[in-house]
């Protein structure tokens, strides 16, 4: 009799032991998915970011040229603004505060990304833009990037 019982205590054990063990697996296995999907954001943020300077740099001292930039937000973002960064203008009321305060005290920065995460800004180099600081939403949109010698006009392409 004993052994039995024995047993049917030792096969509760293995199974607890078994659920324990998966449980660990299953939340070490989301956390790693999170970490990753983290990376992958940062990493998309660090190419839209350098593929717009590098965009901006390559145009900026070819005057009278376009080109076509389009680009694909990611992580949640869904807005991108540009913001005047040749000619010094009033800011308007109807912007982000954040943007706002950032023109205001004056920071340099001259792009802006919003979304669920906030906003991202980061500069470009000197840029032009109509009306001074122009918001576009979406997930995909084109630029239409002019080199003015030594600055870039950007507007929204079509």
């Amino acid at each position: 009799m004993t052994d039995k019982k024995s047993q049917i205590f030792s096969q509760i054990f293995t199974y607890i032991l078994a659920i324990v063990i998966t449980t660990l697996i299953l939340i070490f296995g989301y956390r790693s998915m999170m970490i990753i999907q983290e990376r992958g954001c940062d990493i998309c943020l660090v190419k839209l970011r350098n593929d717009l300077s590098n965009s901006v740099e390559s145009i900026i001292t070819d005057y009278g040229s376009v080109s076509r930039k389009d680009i694909q937000m990611c992580c949640g973002l869904n807005q991108i603004c540009f913001v005047e960064s040749v000619d010094s203008f009033s800011v308007p009321s109807s912007i982000d505060p954040i943007i706002k305060d950032s023109i205001k005290s004056e920071t340099g920065m001259n792009v802006f990304l919003l979304g669920e995460k906030g906003i991202q800004p980061f500069n470009i180099g000197k840029i032009s833009t109509e009306p001074n600081v122009m918001c576009l939403k979406g997930t995909r949109m084109s630029l239409k990037l002019e080199g003015k010698g030594n600055y870039v006009q950007i507007s929204k392409w079509g």
